[in-house]
């Protein structure tokens, strides 16, 4: 199966063919999502006439229509790629193998998200919703403030967490010709500073806290109640100061 999958990827040809049936499905999974808004839109254009109040509130109805839509797909979506990601575990897999191919196809509908309903969602309990649907856990009292959670059914999040925005929570990266799938755990009281990035297997201990542009490596395990910071833009001999009197 993997070399099937492989030849698929490597051809041009099957490559693109391949590729038009993903989005495809992509679109179908969006279409079905904006049900209930078309729905409503029909309903609404069944009044509109030639008075002003009648078309102020087919816009009233438009707009609402957008809402439906982004609350539709945060759970249909959500439903698609937790079922896209089942079986997917945390491990290093080659291109081209059966497991590359179903993150990749995951990975693509979730660029949609990215870009199409969470911007809209973050900051509220709706990406709360949508994160646990795709299979995240998430404890009480969180507040995520970015739209960059990848892989999220690898990630778990636990009580009082506060996530800042743009933080990059990211489950996967790729390192020598290989996908990497690691998890991500926050505990207890973590709080993320804006734009942190944490890559696979990152675990913060109860009530610690990562500064503004910190930069993660793999595996990174932060004690409980332990900061981690990105030096600010400093004086060279500044910092060799203080390099010094460290020692």
């Amino acid at each position: 199966m993997g070399k099937i999958i492989d030849k698929l990827l490597r051809n041009p040809v099957t490559f693109e063919v391949t590729s038009i049936f993903v989005y495809l499905f992509y679109c179908l999974v969006y279409a079905i999502a904006a049900v209930p808004s078309a729905l409503l839109i029909r309903w609404g254009t069944r009044f509109l006439g030639g008075h002003i109040l009648l078309f102020l509130l087919f816009v009233c109805i438009c707009c609402a229509s957008f809402y439906i839509f982004l609350i539709a797909s945060a759970i249909v979506v959500g439903f698609a790629e937790r079922l896209l990601t089942l079986g997917l575990k945390p491990g290093a897999y080659e291109i081209g193998s059966p497991e590359f191919f179903q993150w990749l196809v995951y990975s693509g509908l979730h660029l949609w998200s990215v870009n199409i309903i969470l911007p809209f969602l973050r900051g509220n309990n709706w990406i709360k919703i949508y994160l646990r649907i795709s299979g995240a856990k998430i404890g009480k009292e969180v507040f995520i403030n970015t739209k960059h959670v990848y892989d999220a059914y690898l990630l778990e999040i636990e009580d009082n967490v506060i996530v800042g925005g743009e933080v990059f929570l990211n489950c996967h990266l790729f390192e020598n010709g290989c996908l990497i799938l690691g998890r991500i755990k926050l505990g207890e009281g973590t709080m993320i500073g804006a734009k942190a990035y944490l890559p696979p297997g990152s675990h913060t201990g109860k009530n610690s806290k990562v500064g503004i542009n910190t930069y993660f490596r793999l595996n990174t395990n932060v004690q409980d109640g332990e900061s981690m910071i990105t030096l600010p833009g400093i004086n060279l001999r500044t910092a060799v100061k203080l390099m010094k009197d460290k020692k």
